[in-house]
C-alpha cells in the first residue's frame, strides 16, 4: 500500500493514503451492469466449435456435456472459467473450429455399431461405450467419461433408439441391439493452437453482447487484432465495452493492460492467466464502483511485484498490476485502463475505469433506450424523448454516477438541426470519481 507525506501542489501517482504532520498551535477547524465476459478456449479438447457457450455463476455445471469437464476440475481452461466467475455472473466461451473426433466399432450380436465422439478433441479418446443385458429386456448402453458414467439409456432394443439421443457419442448402425463389453474410442486430435482460432473468437465476438473480454494471449500480432476488433465493436457497432491483456501497451480506453501474475490457490498465474479475474471483476463492476484496491480472493503472493518507483512508471505506463495492502491481501492497485495519450476529446478522466464505465453505461443505455424509428422527428415527439433523456440523467444522479445535473440544459433536442430524418441531441454529464488519492493535513497542538 502507498503511503507517506504529500506536496498539496504535486499529485500522487499511485493511489494510497498520504499524511502531513506539522506544528501549529494557532490552526483553525478544518446501475448496474450484467457482468458477461467472453473468453475464448483456443486448443481446448471437447466441446461444439464455433459457436459461444453460456456458463452461468448459479448454475455452471449445467454446461457439463459441451465442456466435458466440471467448472471444479482442475484443468486451465477450467481454471480461467472459475477465476471470471469469481465476480462476474456470466463466461460466454468460445472454442474454435478444428481437431478430429475420436472413433470406435462395437460388435452387439448381430450388428455392428459405429461410435464417434460427439465433438473433436483428444478428450474423446476418453469415452468409453458398453452394453449389457437388461433383466426385464433389452439392453442397457452406458457411456462413460473417464471413470464417470455420463449416460444410461434402459431397454434399448434397436440401434435406431440410440441415434441422436447421446450428448457424446454418435451411434450409426441398424438393426437389433446386443451386448458388448466396454469399447475405447481412440485417435481424437485437437486443433493446433494457431492465430486463426484466436482471429476466429474475435470475429465472433461481434455478435456477442458482453462487458469485457478476457484475451489471455501475449502475442503482437493477436494484439493488434484485438485492438481493431475491440475499437470496432466500441466506435462502429456502438456496444461499450473492454478487453484485458497481458502486456499490451494499446493506449486505448477499451484496452485493459495487465503486467504481472499472482500465485492463486496454491498455483502461479502468469500475467496471460489472471487476466480472467481481471475481466470478470470489471465486467461486474458498475459505474459507482472503482476496482481501486478490490481483494483477490484466495491470491496469496504476486508473481513480478513492483516497488514504489516500477509502481510509478506502471501507472504512467496505463498498465494496471497487483500489489499488496497493508492486511497483506492481495489487490488490484489501480483501476486504470492503457489510455495514455490525453487529447480535447480524450481527457486524462478516460482512463479511469470508473468514470469510464459511466461514459459506456450512459453510451449502451441511449443507444438501447432511442431506438431508429420509434419516435417521430417532430417537435412533440422531441419532448418526450426530451423526457425520457432526463429521466435517465436523474437516475444516474441519484446513483451517484454524476453531478452538477441541470436537466433542461444538460439534455435537449437540438431543434435548428433536426430536420428530415436527422435528430440531434445535446447531452453533458459530470461523471463523479471515487476517491482514490486521500491526503491528510494533520496538525499538532
Amino acid at each position: 500500500m502507498a503511503g507517506g507525506t504529500f506536496n498539496p501542489n504535486v499529485p500522487k501517482k499511485r493511489p494510497g493514503t498520504y499524511v502531513n504532520v506539522k506544528s501549529g498551535r494557532n490552526a483553525g477547524a478544518a446501475p448496474v451492469l450484467s457482468g458477461i465476459v467472453a473468453m475464448p478456449l483456443v486448443g481446448y479438447d471437447w466441446g461444439p466449435k464455433g459457436k459461444f457457450i453460456e456458463i452461468i455463476s448459479s448454475a455452471p455445471d449445467a454446461a457439463y456435456a459441451l465442456l466435458g469437464r466440471s467448472i471444479a476440475d482442475d484443468n486451465n481452461f477450467m481454471r480461467r472459467i472459475r477465476l471470471a466467475l469469481l465476480k462476474s455472473d456470466i463466461v460466454h466461451v468460445y472454442i474454435p473450429a478444428g481437431g478430429k473426433k475420436a472413433t470406435g466399432t462395437a460388435n452387439a450380436g448381430e450388428v455392428q455399431i459405429t461410435l464417434t465422439a460427439l465433438y473433436e478433441g483428444t478428450m474423446g479418446n476418453n469415452i468409453k461405450v458398453v452394453s449389457v443385458e437388461n433383466p426385464v429386456g433389452g439392453f442397457d448402453v452406458s457411456v462413460y467419461n473417464g471413470t464417470k458414467e455420463v449416460e444410461c439409456f434402459e431397454n434399448v432394443k434397436k440401434v435406431d433408439d440410440l441415434i441422436g439421443k447421446s450428448s457424446f457419442v454418435e451411434f450409426s448402425g441398424t438393426g437389433n441391439l446386443g451386448k458388448f463389453s466396454s469399447v475405447s474410442l481412440t485417435e481424437g486430435a485437437d486443433a493446433e493452437e494457431e492465430n486463426t482460432g484466436w482471429t476466429e473468437f474475435l470475429d465472433a465476438c461481434e455478435d456477442l453482447k458482453f462487458d469485457c473480454m478476457c484475451f489471455p494471449k501475449d502475442d503482437g500480432a493477436l494484439h493488434t487484432a484485438l485492438l481493431s476488433k475491440i475499437k470496432f465493436i466500441r466506435e462502429n457497432l456502438g456496444r461499450k465495452c473492454q478487453a484485458v491483456a497481458p502486456n499490451f501497451a494499446a493506449d486505448y480506453e477499451g484496452i485493459i493492460n495487465l503486467v504481472n501474475g499472482v500465485v492463486y490457490d496454491g498455483i502461479e498465474l502468469d500475467v496471460a492467466e489472471a487476466t480472467a479475474f481481471i475481466a470478470g471483476i470489471t465486467a461486474s463492476a458498475d459505474y459507482v464502483t472503482s476496482n481501486t484496491y478490490a481483494v483477490f480472493p484466495d491470491a496469496t503472493d504476486i508473481i513480478g511485484r513492483k516497488k514504489n518507483e516500477e509502481a510509478e512508471q506502471s501507472i504512467d505506463a496505463g498498465e494496471m498490476f497487483f500489489s499488496f495492502d497493508e492486511e497483506g491481501n492481495v489487490i488490484i492497485e489501480y483501476d486504470i485502463n492503457s489510455l495514455t495519450t490525453f487529447t480535447d476529446d480524450k481527457t486524462e478522466d478516460y482512463r479511469k475505469n470508473r468514470v469510464l464505465r459511466v461514459y459506456d453505461s450512459l453510451a449502451n443505455e441511449l443507444r438501447t433506450t432511442f431506438v431508429p424509428g420509434r419516435y417521430q422527428n417532430v417537435p412533440d415527439d422531441w419532448e418526450v424523448m426530451e423526457s425520457l433523456g432526463r429521466s435517465i440523467l436523474s437516475a444516474y444522479e441519484s446513483n451517484g454516477a454524476i453531478t452538477d445535473v441541470d436537466l433542461d440544459e444538460d439534455f435537449y433536442v437540438d431543434r435548428s438541426r433536426s430536420v428530415g430524418e436527422a435528430t440531434y441531441f445535446n447531452v453533458a454529464i459530470k461523471a463523479i470519481d471515487s476517491a482514490e488519492k486521500l491526503y491528510f493535513s494533520v496538525t499538532t497542538r
